[in-house]
């Protein structure tokens, strides 16, 4: 059914049950896009052209300037209720004096700003004074962002919050859950038809972003089809790296028989039926397997290059290696920042940094090797896995030691273990020689462990704040200034 079917069905139901009282409700309902977007991603979590796209859907009852802030507090912030309050407010008056009132006591009218800290498990909503709206109602806004904000869905939890503050801020008296039985009935009905409508807005936006994305990667894979092809004859069969991606050739050719009819359902699927589920899943799996192909086809062509010394072989050398070396360039911020204070002294620490340094060395040496032929481009692959299986072993270690550290006692201990494993679990998606050439081949990145000891370390503190009946929401400042702006926090 297209999203104009259902705002359709919806108000001939609505008005059905409601009659009068429902026309009232819609002439009094949100009808303005936000004035401005304003995307100050600090922490890097973000998609910005997802995060604009969702909130060109939101309606708000008055003008109104969104800004989305995320902040980095790491461990600091897991025990400071008011860590991302003040994160807040410290931003804004550094980077952002155009979210502060003339005076700087108060957050600017018309503003609406929606913060989250990933590393503290922190949401946070502010409001200029005109847009203010009570304890009560800042809680269910964000309280509509954290079953995302918990699976690490960050632009859609963001996109929820805006959604639920727009339906809050500045909400008409008739629009209220109070009063007589008929205008209740009517709010229910009408709560559950834009509720209808809404969730078919969005699987239209998901359907026809998967479409578009999905359209790309498959006219990608048609054009490089033969040269694919041309590249996998030069594969030399006797390199173990070469039969390896020789044998997932014939895995390509296999889906690509497969995309072919994926692609022809998904681009008949008509546009008025982008809000079914069906729909979203089908032009979602063609979007997944069209990118999972055209990224195929690029480590193929790699490989043929890398293992023939071709004209490039140093660009596909640098793209192997760009994932050690991008977690070993976090080591330090790592072992400095993120670990618990009472870890930062273990022995685990000392032979991680260690380590860390003699593979940098190692990486310089792999390259000179390569270039003066010394190395044959097996073995050079063969010493970069060996160096990432190090680096993840090291890992391993080091977050026994952590949870042994951090929990108290063996439930706690625990919680640290398992976040942990969870977070090594999470294989990165690499279009590599070596990741590509053994699917199932893993390893602990430096980012994983990072979140895994973050999340286990929250875990930790929320145990105990559970045990001793603590929790909830902050509001205000505890700087000890005179801000004194609408909003709070509360964490997830």
């Amino acid at each position: 059914m297209s999203v104009r079917r259902r705002v359709l069905v919806s108000a001939v139901a609505t008005l059905g049950i409601a009659g009068t009282a429902t026309a009232t409700y819609l002439a009094q309902a949100p009808g303005l896009a936000a004035t401005e977007v304003q995307i100050e991603d600090t922490a890097g979590i973000l998609y910005a052209p997802d995060l604009l796209d969702g909130v060109d859907d939101v309606r708000f009852y008055e003008p109104t300037t969104v800004a989305v802030f995320t902040n980095a507090g790491g461990t600091a912030a897991l025990t400071d209720d008011y860590a991302l309050n003040n994160a807040v407010l410290a931003y804004a008056q550094e980077q952002r004096p155009d979210w502060l009132s003339a005076d700087g006591q108060t957050w600017a009218d018309d503003l609406f700003i929606l913060a989250v800290d990933p590393e503290g498990r922190l949401v946070g909503t502010y409001f200029g004074e005109n847009r203010a709206v009570a304890q009560e109602a800042q809680d269910q806004i964000q309280e509509a962002t954290k079953d995302d904000f918990r699976a690490g869905q960050w632009t859609d939890g963001a996109i929820d919050g805006i959604d639920a503050a727009a339906a809050r801020m500045n909400e008409p008296g008739v629009r209220w859950a109070g009063g007589m039985l008929p205008a209740l009935a009517w709010l229910l009905t009408l709560g559950g038809s834009a509720a209808y409508v809404g969730t078919g807005m969005r699987r239209s936006r998901r359907s026809a972003q998967a479409r578009a994305a999905g359209d790309t990667a498959y006219a990608n894979v048609v054009r490089d089809l033969d040269v694919t092809q041309v590249h996998a004859r030069v594969i030399p069969e006797s390199s173990r790296y070469g039969g390896a991606m020789l044998e997932r050739l014939d895995e390509y050719t296999q889906a690509f028989r497969t995309l072919t009819p994926l692609a022809g359902e998904a681009q008949a699927i008509p546009e008025r039926d982008y809000d079914s589920p069906a729909a979203l899943a089908t032009l979602t799996r063609f979007r997944a397997e069209a990118e999972r192909l055209d990224a195929l086809d690029d480590v193929i062509a790699a490989t043929a290059t890398f293992l023939t010394r071709g004209a490039t072989w140093e660009s596909v050398w640098a793209h192997e290696v760009e994932p050690l070396r991008r977690d070993l360039d976090q080591v330090p911020d790592l072992l400095s920042d993120t670990l618990p204070d009472e870890a930062r002294d273990l022995p685990e620490v000392a032979a991680l940094r260690e380590l860390a340094g003699r593979l940098d060395g190692e990486l310089s040496e792999l390259r000179g090797g390569l270039e003066t032929g010394v190395l044959t481009p097996d073995d050079g692959l063969d010493r970069l896995r060996a160096a990432r299986d190090a680096l993840s072993t090291a890992l391993d270690t080091l977050a026994a030691a952590v949870a042994r550290v951090v929990g108290e006692k063996e439930s706690e201990e625990e919680l640290v273990t398992d976040e942990l494993r969870k977070a090594r679990a999470r294989r990165p998606a690499e279009t590599t020689i070596l990741a590509t050439g053994d699917p199932t081949w893993t390893w602990f990145a430096v980012g994983a462990f990072r979140s895994g000891v973050v999340s286990g370390t929250h875990a930790v503190e929320s145990s105990r704040v559970s045990a001793s009946g603590a929790g909830g929401s902050t509001a205000g400042y505890s700087s000890g200034g005179s801000f004194s702006g609408s909003g709070s926090s509360s964490r997830f």
